[in-house]
C-alpha cells in the first residue's frame, strides 16, 4: 500500500492494525497514484458526517443543516428559500428534521437544490470510528490541503482569490472591517427578504457591489459585479450568479429569462420558481402542464421583454486554478467557521417562523421614547453580530431588542464601566429593567447609544402584555409564593407583638435611660441600618427578579434608618438626658464624637443614595433646560453619588461594625458618697 505521508500511515495503522509491527519505506510514488492523489474529493474523509461536524457550520455563509438522516449545506439556497432565509438559519448547525416533516410533509428537497448541496450521510457508523476519530481524521486532511495548494501555488504564477460573496466571507485572512460590513449588509439583505420587500433586497445587493468595487477592495477579490457582454450568448455560469428573489434568471430550452419581476407580482408561483433560480430548469419542461415551466404557462405569463438571450457557451477555464478552487472549496468545507464566529452564533436566541417585529413595551411605558426613533431607519443586526462586540472600543448590548454602543457612556456610567463591559455583547434587558430606569435615563440612552434593531425573527417578546416576570426574572414556584405570604405574615406577626407588649408595658422609665419614643426609634435605626447592609450583600449576590426585590428592600430599609434618624432629633429635644458615665474626660470625649460621627454616617448613607436617584430621574435636564451639557452634569453627580453610597457602606460594613462589635463591654462602677456604699450601674 502506498501513502502519500507518514501522518496518513499512522492513522491507517491506528484504525485496521493497531498494536502490530509494519515496515515503511519512503519512494517516490508512481505517475498514476500521483493523479489521484492531486484529485480533491468532497467526501475524502468519509461519506458519513457526524452531527458534532454539522453542529461547527452555524453561520449564515457556512450553514449546514441535517434533514431526515441527510447533511446539506442550504448556504447558497437560504436566500431563495420562500419562506425567509431566517427560518433556515435558525436552524443553521441542527437536525430539523422533525420541523421539515411538520411543515413540508412529502416535500423531496433535493429538488430544489443544486447537486453539491448534499454533502453525505448523517451520523458515523461506530463500529469503524467514533466521533472523536472522525475530527482527528478530518484534521489531517486539512494538512494535506495546505500542501497540495502550496505545491500547486509553486507550478504557478496566478493566485487564488473568492469569487463570490459566500467565499469571500468564509476567508479567514480576509479584513475585519471588510468583513463586518458585508456581514451587516447581508443581515438587512436577509431581513428584506424576509419580509418579501424585494425592491430594498435589490438595493442592498447594488450597495454590496458598491462596496466591493472600490479600489481599496477590488484586488483582494474575483466576486463579479456586473454581467460580462452577453451579445455571445449566455452561459450557464453566469446564470446560476442569479439565483436570488430579488435577481433571478432560469434557462429554459436553450433560452435565458429574467423572472424578477415577475416574482414581486405573482407572489403564488414563487415556490415553483425558486426552486430553479439560477439553474436551467429544461428537464422539467412539460412535466405538469400548465404550471412552470411548460409550454401553456409560457404563453400565458410569459412577457418578451422577460427574456434575456439565448444560453452560450462556457468560457475557457484555467485548469490549474479549477483545482485550486476545488482544494480552497474543500479546506473551507473541513476547517469550518472560527471558533469566534461558532460561539458567536450559538449565543442567537432563534424563533423559527416567527418574522413579526412584537411590540416593544418599553414604548407603551414610556411614550417619549417613540418620539426620538421617529423617521429613522435603523440598521438591522443579528444577535450573533452583536455578540462580536466586546471590546472597549465598540461595547455593544441588546435592549428591548434594540442594539446600542456603549462606548459613549464609559467613564460616566452611575454603575462603573466593568458592569457595562462584563454584559457586552449579549441582551441585558432583564439586568436594565432590575435597576428601574427613569423615562429621562431611556430617552438619553436612545438619543445618545441607539445604534440600531435586531432582526424581527430574533425578538424577544417583551410586550406591555407579557408577564413581568419575562422581563427581570424567571415565574415565582407556587411553594415560593407561598412562603413570600407566609413571610409577611411573620412580619406583621412579629410587629403587632411588639406594638402590643409596648402598650402593655407603661411603667414610669429610670432618669438614667431615654425616653420610650427615641428607645422605639433606636430600634427602628437597627433595623434599618443592619436591613440596608443584609439587602445590598444580598443584591450584590442574586440576579433577575430577586435582585430586584433585594434593591427595593435596601431602599426601603435605608429611608426607615432616615426617618428614624430625623425623628430623633424631634424626641431627644423632649427626652430627658441621662447623666453622663464618670470617667476620664478623654473616655468621655470619644465616646461623644463617635457618636456623631457615628449618626453623621447614618444621615450620608440614606442621603448619597437618594441624591443619585434624584440626579438619575429627577434633576432638571436638557429636556428642560435645552442645554446639552446638564445631562453630563447629572451623570457626573449621580456616579459621584453612587460612588460614595458605596464607599460609606463599605466603611460601615467592614470598619465601623468589626471595631464596635470587637470592644469588649464594660461596666463602670461609681462610688456615690451619698448612697452609703451602695453602688450602681452607669451606663456606655
Amino acid at each position: 500500500e502506498a501513502y502519500p505521508d507518514e501522518k496518513q500511515l499512522s492513522v491507517h495503522i491506528k484504525m485496521q492494525h493497531e498494536g502490530q509491527k509494519y515496515l515503511s519505506v519512503p519512494a517516490p510514488l508512481p505517475s498514476r497514484e500521483r493523479r489521484l492523489l492531486h484529485q480533491p474529493s468532497a467526501a475524502a474523509i468519509s461519506k458519513d458526517i457526524p452531527l458534532s461536524e454539522v453542529n461547527r457550520h452555524c453561520t449564515p455563509e457556512d450553514c449546514w443543516v441535517a434533514l431526515n438522516g441527510k447533511v446539506y449545506d442550504l448556504s447558497e439556497f437560504m436566500d431563495r428559500h420562500p419562506g425567509g432565509p431566517t427560518t433556515i438559519l435558525s436552524w443553521a448547525g441542527k437536525d430539523a428534521s422533525k420541523l421539515f416533516n411538520e411543515i413540508h410533509k412529502g416535500v423531496k428537497i433535493d429538488s430544489y437544490l443544486r447537486p453539491e448541496a448534499l454533502l453525505g450521510n448523517l451520523g458515523v457508523d461506530e463500529s469503524l470510528m467514533s466521533d472523536e476519530f472522525w475530527h482527528t481524521l478530518r484534521e489531517a486532511r486539512i494538512v494535506e490541503i495546505r500542501e497540495e495548494i502550496d505545491r500547486v501555488l509553486s507550478q504557478t504564477s496566478s493566485t487564488h482569490k473568492a469569487d463570490s460573496i459566500q467565499r469571500l466571507l468564509q476567508d479567514k485572512s480576509l479584513d475585519s472591517g471588510l468583513k463586518t460590513k458585508l456581514q451587516r449588509l447581508e443581515t438587512q439583505k436577509r431581513v428584506a427578504l424576509d419580509s418579501e420587500e424585494y425592491d430594498k433586497a435589490a438595493g442592498v445587493k447594488k450597495e454590496i457591489e458598491k462596496l466591493l468595487a472600490d479600489q481599496d477592495v477590488a484586488h483582494l477579490h474575483e466576486v463579479p459585479l456586473e454581467s460580462k457582454n452577453l451579445s455571445g450568448g449566455i452561459p450557464l455560469s453566469e446564470v446560476a450568479r442569479h439565483n436570488k428573489p430579488h435577481d433571478c434568471w432560469i434557462a429554459i430550452n436553450r433560452s435565458v429569462y429574467d423572472l424578477t419581476d415577475f416574482l414581486m407580482h405573482h407572489p403564488e408561483q414563487r415556490n415553483s420558481i425558486l426552486a430553479w433560480a439560477g439553474r436551467d430548469a429544461s428537464a422539467m419542461w412539460d412535466k405538469i402542464p400548465g404550471r412552470f415551466p411548460s409550454k401553456q404557462w409560457m404563453e400565458f405569463f410569459m412577457r418578451p421583454e422577460a427574456k434575456m438571450g439565448e444560453v452560450g457557451e462556457e468560457p475557457e477555464k484555467d485548469s490549474v486554478m479549477e483545482q485550486l478552487k476545488q482544494l480552497h472549496d474543500e479546506l473551507r468545507r473541513l476547517e469550518g467557521p472560527s471558533k469566534a464566529d461558532i460561539e458567536a452564533a450559538k449565543t442567537s436566541v432563534k424563533v423559527p417562523g416567527k418574522t413579526d417585529a412584537p411590540t416593544l413595551s418599553e414604548e407603551s411605558r414610556f411614550p417619549k421614547l417613540a418620539q426620538i426613533s421617529a423617521g429613522k431607519e435603523l440598521p438591522f443586526f443579528t444577535r450573533a453580530e452583536v455578540a462580536k462586540h466586546t471590546s472597549s472600543e465598540e461595547p455593544y448590548m441588546i435592549i428591548h431588542n434594540r442594539v446600542y454602543n456603549l462606548k459613549p457612556l464609559l467613564g460616566s456610567h452611575p454603575g462603573g464601566d466593568d458592569i457595562l463591559l462584563s454584559k457586552a455583547g449579549t441582551d441585558c434587558t432583564k439586568d436594565f429593567e432590575v435597576f428601574e430606569h427613569s423615562e429621562k435615563a431611556r430617552v438619553q440612552r436612545d438619543r445618545d447609544l441607539l445604534v440600531g434593531q435586531l432582526v424581527p425573527a430574533e425578538n424577544t417578546d417583551w410586550s406591555a402584555d407579557a408577564q413581568v416576570s419575562q422581563v427581570v426574572g424567571e415565574e415565582v414556584s407556587e411553594l415560593m409564593r407561598y412562603m413570600k405570604y407566609k413571610v409577611t405574615d411573620v412580619a406583621l406577626l412579629a410587629v403587632g407583638w411588639y406594638v402590643y407588649k409596648t402598650l402593655q408595658n407603661r411603667k414610669p422609665l429610670s432618669q438614667f435611660t431615654y425616653s420610650r419614643a427615641l428607645r422605639h426609634l433606636h430600634l427602628i435605626m437597627a433595623v434599618g441600618i443592619f436591613g440596608a447592609v443584609g439587602t445590598a450583600q444580598a443584591a450584590a449576590n442574586t440576579e433577575g427578579q430577586t435582585r430586584k426585590q433585594m434593591l427595593w428592600w435596601h431602599k426601603q430599609s435605608g429611608l426607615a434608618m432616615l426617618v428614624a434618624l430625623i425623628l430623633r432629633v424631634f424626641f431627644r429635644l423632649k427626652s430627658g438626658i441621662p447623666p453622663r458615665f464618670p470617667g476620664h474626660p478623654l473616655v468621655q470625649m470619644i465616646e461623644t464624637q463617635s457618636l456623631r460621627a457615628f449618626y453623621l454616617l447614618a444621615l450620608m448613607l440614606p442621603m448619597s443614595g437618594i441624591a443619585n436617584e434624584y440626579f438619575l430621574k429627577w434633576a432638571p435636564g436638557s429636556d428642560r433646560t435645552g442645554n446639552a451639557g446638564d445631562d453630563k452634569r447629572n451623570d457626573r453627580l449621580a456616579k459621584q453619588s453612587i460612588d460614595a453610597h458605596k464607599l460609606l457602606g463599605k466603611f460601615l460594613q467592614y470598619a465601623w461594625f468589626p471595631s464596635t462589635l470587637a470592644t469588649p463591654p464594660s461596666i463602670i462602677i461609681a462610688k456615690d458618697a451619698a448612697s452609703s456604699g451602695r453602688s450602681r450601674p452607669s451606663f456606655e
